[in-house]
């Protein structure tokens, strides 16, 4: 189906488009060569021979070469050369497009381009020539396409392995964060420092487990084991007093140490 679609299309695309014949162009048998020197013409007919000189090379119509001939001049031969011409044209049927003059009394058209000399193809030439370039182009389509096909296979096949490693990395980043979860909650527990509850015993981690309150100690090692004062008070000689409710009560100088405790269990 696919490459007959791409037939249809090339089909479509190969159609030559000619443009039409003018009274200055008309074409004409080369038997007829004599009767129209002067004019500009299409010439069709069999190449019967060829002969080539360091000067030029003479296609004849007529294998005396006496009458009409087309003539390929030797400034001509870079895009015309002897050995193409034999090649190509020799026993074919041609158009040759030009002016005919006369040279010895003979008919001739001086080609000074390719385009002015061409090979004449039957309808069933024309048709397996256009065949053949379609299935040519066809084939190089398909090979694209077969390509491409190959592409999109191995970008999906990327693709599935990219997603494998993204799966494989979230995986990962879960099990991290869960072990760091787990290892946040397990040192919490070994350093958790306790609320203040204004005096009231608190629980204390493991290694403050057998300290009681001295003197001597800093705010925040009071803090960490008895909590936070109800008030605090600061006093004249630049101590302050923390106060925790019934009758209990801790001094701290001005470097902030524990100068007296009342209320408190003795350590």
């Amino acid at each position: 189906m696919r490459r007959l679609a791409y037939a249809t299309l090339l089909g479509a695309l190969l159609v030559t488009v000619r443009p039409a014949a003018t009274a200055d162009d008309a074409t004409i048998p080369w038997s007829e060569a004599e009767r129209h020197v002067g004019e500009n013409v299409t010439i069709e007919g069999r190449v019967l021979g060829i002969h080539c000189s360091p000067t030029s090379c003479l296609l004849a119509f007529d294998p005396t070469f006496n009458r009409f001939t087309a003539v390929v001049q030797a400034k001509d031969f870079k895009s015309l050369p002897p050995e193409m011409l034999n090649a190509r044209y020799v026993g074919r049927p041609v158009r040759v497009r030009g002016k005919i003059q006369l040279l010895d009394r003979k008919p001739e058209i001086v080609i000074e381009r390719p385009d002015d000399l061409e090979v004449v193809t039957t309808p069933k030439e024309r048709t397996e020539k256009r065949e053949a370039a379609q299935n040519e182009v066809a084939d190089r389509l398909d090979e694209i396409l077969d390509r491409l096909d190959d592409l999109s296979a191995r970008l999906d096949e990327t693709q599935a392995r990219l997603e494998q490693v993204a799966t494989a990395l979230a995986e990962q980043g879960a099990q991290i964060a869960q072990i760091a979860a787990i290892q946040a909650e397990a040192v919490g527990q070994s350093f958790d420092v306790p609320q203040p509850s204004y005096g009231e015993p608190q629980p204390r981690p493991g290694f403050e487990a057998l300290r009681t309150l001295k003197r001597g100690m800093t705010s925040d090692e009071v803090a960490r084991l008895a909590g936070q004062p109800l008030a605090t008070e600061p006093m004249p000689n630049g101590s302050v007093v923390w106060d925790y409710g019934y009758g209990r009560s801790i001094t701290f100088d001005s470097r902030n140490r524990a100068t007296s405790l009342s209320g408190f269990p003795a350590p």
